[in-house]
């Protein structure tokens, strides 16, 4: 999950509603790690500015605001666009990128009322838009994962917010997932309390592997390799494919610029 994305902005608007939801503060949660992080490691985290990396540090968060683990790790894979999908021929879900989910026919409806009211919303010179149905295959999927999550004790939906086709004022077309408290039985005089709210993120590249970002097995390979090796891993497939075509670039230079060595010059 890379810093600042619209996945970690999510993922980090999700653990500051459940902190805030369960009456915790900053620092009992960077208490709570073993070793201990700081305070400004916990809002960076909620900001999307320092989200966590491997799925071990996911855990820690979800056992310091008791969550279920496995749960936040299914949310925190379906914000970075894999999401787990029942098999029948399998005891184990597998795995999806979000576009090779199938909608099923009532999200198809859904999108085709919501290409409805962006036509109607259209002027002569103003075209509004709405987000790609893949995009609410996925908003879908991560709202039954929050729910999952949460409990009956959370509202969670997602609204369709248009999209303005102008190369100067336009906005980008988003679904907005929120997140709202339930009041509980017999709290009367109270109603549903907006806790959050976050874009669904539209991941452009394929997540990286669980736990890519740490060291292989040093014993086969050097540390220091294995560090570069695993930090290639780890970008996204631009970069990675950027690094890629620099290795090339030195080894053509070197070709060209060192040929084969020479025979000695006959002596005379």
């Amino acid at each position: 999950m890379k810093s600042g994305s619209s996945s970690a902005v999510a993922f980090g608007t999700v653990l500051q509603a459940v902190r805030k939801r369960s009456s915790r503060n900053q620092s009992e949660v960077a208490a709570f790690f073993s070793p201990k992080l700081s305070v400004a490691a916990v809002s960076m985290a909620e900001g999307g500015n320092r989200p966590p990396k491997t799925e071990a540090m996911v855990r820690g968060y979800a056992d310091a605001l008791e969550l279920d683990a496995d749960a936040l790790l299914v949310l925190w894979w379906a914000l970075q666009g894999m999401v787990e999908e029942e098999d029948p021929g399998n005891e184990r879900p597998i795995q999806q990128w979000w576009h090779q989910l199938e909608a099923s026919p009532q999200l198809q409806i859904d999108h085709t009322q919501a290409e409805e009211w962006a036509e109607d919303e259209s002027g002569r010179n103003d075209e509004k838009y709405v987000p790609s149905l893949e995009a609410f295959v996925l908003a879908d999927r991560i709202c039954k994962i929050l729910r999952n999550l949460l409990g009956d004790t959370w509202q969670i939906d997602y609204k369709v917010h248009l999209g303005l086709s102008d190369p100067v004022d336009g906005w980008p077309a988003v679904l907005k997932i929120e997140l709202r408290s339930v009041p509980e039985e017999g709290d009367l005089g109270r109603g549903q309390e907006l806790i959050g709210s976050f874009a669904c993120p539209e991941p452009v590249t394929r997540p990286v592997t669980a736990d890519a970002t740490q060291r292989p097995n040093a014993e086969t390979i050097s540390p220091d390799v294995a560090w570069i090796l695993s930090s290639v891993e780890a970008m996204p497939v631009r970069e990675r494919a950027a690094v890629a075509g620099f290795i090339h670039g030195l080894r053509e230079g070197a070709t060209l610029f060192s040929g084969p060595p020479q025979p000695p010059h006959p002596a005379r």
